[in-house]
């Protein structure tokens, strides 16, 4: 007998295992996009952070050098920088409610300080500063606005820094004469405001530093004192940010765990792994149920023809009720045939002549030589042809459909035009009809005029899979799903997903309700996510309902506008 080469359980493992390459191919591919897009998510995040410090913070600049400008230049405060001793004593009220009005302007002014063109201290009011070598600095002479470099104030946990302002005599013509300087005692807590809602993911550490290096604030970390060089620079953990403030020398560093600036959103890198695996989980089906059901038949009808020789009374056994088991039927049948007919040689034999009993037994066996051939190689070919076909239309079949799928979703596209979205949930529904044996079906219909519409991918088909594995997964038959995708009015298109499965009962749909709001991460691609993707894209213009009846079903409602805007461009 010819040995078979390249048998249908060897094409089976061959085509199985291209497929599972290439899967796990498309998985690796995608997850690097997923790995790069979530980063540069992260660095845009941070970026527009950092921006909306800086802005903060040349705010404040500009506030300070307003507030010290109206308070030098105010007349009491500027006759005071010109008058002697005596002169002085007498404006000390007026000069004091100058102070007061100054310091409500800012809580965070602890001390104002007026020094003479020699740097002599002239008044001071808040704060009181011991005159030691350690405060020289105070008395620095500055030709600018400047931002010190902070430090404690006595019997104070909170640091404080100086903003030295120069002022000049307005009535020299060239405004180039000193005749002192302002110097505010500034407590540094609105620096913790000021970074608020700065950190661009969980564990991104943000520092605020002074010109000396000295943290002024953070978020995500509790380091104090000076910030270490080895935190200003990139490492395989952090990525590190850097940006110059308006006040001289100050600086914002924001340090960025890699870990999460790759490691996606969540719900995407879930939802691609679950897919690939369920893909993958399919891939191994189909190896199992092609051999069980095809394959291992036909090596045992294979086997049972070899072992016809040395047990020709043996009957192959059938259990089956399908072609395969016609085969059996068919050969076991063919054997009957085949000892009925050398029982009627053997009565043959024994009336008639030696002659013409050899001439008999010569034409049976000729008959025989001839019909067990031309029949085995026609049951062979039969096998082969009903499990290629079989085999074929299944496996491409399914394998269509994935790969339908997987397109689809790792499309960099956000927005996609309705038809798209109708015509991957058709794509799903295929695979979901193949696994529960048409036992859940899926309708879909749509206006025409709803068709070309733009909408956010991917919104549709997951309230499908909730409606097939939470409604209708318990169902024994007539599992149903209704999607329809039609235009509201002339601006609005609204789509409903409604199932007969199971329903929710009333506790349940409050809890489903009360989590659509929730920015928690959710396991999977539910409700809550699909809600807080349409709020992300639509805002308030959306509406999103859910409505549910205990053993009658639920029906999912999405209205939306028929334009939306992705990366700031606006889809119609």
């Amino acid at each position: 007998m010819r040995k078979i080469k390249h048998g249908l359980f060897s094409q089976l493992l061959l085509i199985s295992s291209i497929i599972l390459l290439v899967l796990a191919a498309a998985y690796g591919v995608t997850r690097q996009y997923v790995r790069r897009t979530s980063r540069s998510s992260v660095l845009e995040l941070n970026e527009k952070a950092l921006t909306q410090i800086q802005k903060s913070a040349q705010d404040f600049y500009d506030s300070m050098n307003h507030v010290a400008t109206t308070l030098v230049y105010s007349p009491t405060v500027y006759r005071y920088f010109t008058m002697d001793s005596a002169g002085r004593v007498t404006s000390e009220e007026d000069l004091s409610t100058v102070y007061l009005n100054t310091m409500l302007l800012d809580e965070n002014i602890a001390g104002i300080y007026l020094y003479d063109r020699t740097m002599e201290k002239i008044s001071s009011t808040g704060e009181e500063l011991e005159e030691t070598d350690s405060m020289e600095f105070i008395h620095e002479r500055k030709t600018q606005m400047e931002f010190g470099s902070t430090f404690l104030l006595e019997q104070s946990e909170i640091a404080s820094y100086v903003i030295y302002f120069p002022v000049f005599d307005l009535e020299n013509v060239k405004y180039g004469k000193q005749i002192g300087m302002c110097s505010l005692i500034m407590r540094a807590g609105n620096f913790d405001e000021m970074l608020e809602g700065s950190q661009a993911t969980e564990h991104t550490q943000v520092y605020l530093l002074d010109g000396e290096g000295q943290i002024v604030a953070s978020r995500g970390s509790s380091v104090s004192g000076k910030l270490g060089q080895d935190m200003k620079k990139n490492t395989e953990e952090y990525d590190v940010q850097f940006r110059s403030l308006a006040m001289d020398g100050w600086k914002i560093v924001s340090r960025i765990p890699v870990n999460e600036m790759e490691g996606g959103t969540g719900w995407m890198q879930n939802f691609m792994m679950v897919a690939y695996m369920i893909a993958g989980v399919a891939v191994l089906i189909l190896i199992f149920f092609c051999y069980k059901r095809f394959i291992k038949p036909i090596h045992q009808i294979n086997e049972f023809i070899r072992s016809i020789v040395a047990m020709p009374q043996q009957r192959i056994e059938v259990a089956r009720e399908d072609e395969i088991g016609l085969v059996m039927e068919s050969l076991n049948q063919m054997l009957d045939e085949k000892d009925q007919m050398d029982r009627e040689m053997d009565i043959s034999r024994k009336k008639m002549y030696e002659v013409q009993l050899a001439k008999k037994q010569l034409q049976v066996l000729a008959y025989r030589n001839q019909i067990n051939p031309h029949f085995l190689y026609n049951t062979f070919d039969c096998i082969r042809a009903m499990s290629l076909y079989y085999d074929a239309e299944e496996i491409a079949e399914i394998t269509m459909a994935l790969s339908h799928l997987f397109r689809y979703a790792v499309k960099e596209e956000n927005i996609v035009q309705v038809e798209e979205e109708l015509e991957y949930i058709k794509e799903y529904a295929k695979i979901i009809e193949f696994r529960f044996m048409d036992k859940i079906d899926v309708e879909i219909t749509a206006d025409d005029a709803a068709l070309e519409k733009p909408i956010v991918k991917l919104i549709l088909q997951p309230l499908v899979e909730n409606a097939v594995f939470h409604g209708l997964e318990q169902k024994i038959e007539g599992g149903e799903v209704q999607v329809k995708a039609k235009m509201y009015d002339e601006r609005h298109l609204i789509f409903t997903v409604e199932d007969n499965g199971c329903g929710m009962k009333a506790d349940k749909l409050e809890e489903v309700l009360a989590t659509l709001e929730s920015r928690e991460s959710t396991k999977g691609v539910g409700m809550a996510n699909i809600y807080q993707r349409l709020r992300l894209f639509y805002g308030e213009k959306m509406e999103f309902t859910v409505e549910s009846t205990w053993g009658e079903g639920t029906k999912v409602t999405i209205l939306v506008p028929d334009e939306v805007e992705d990366g700031g461009v606006k889809s119609v």
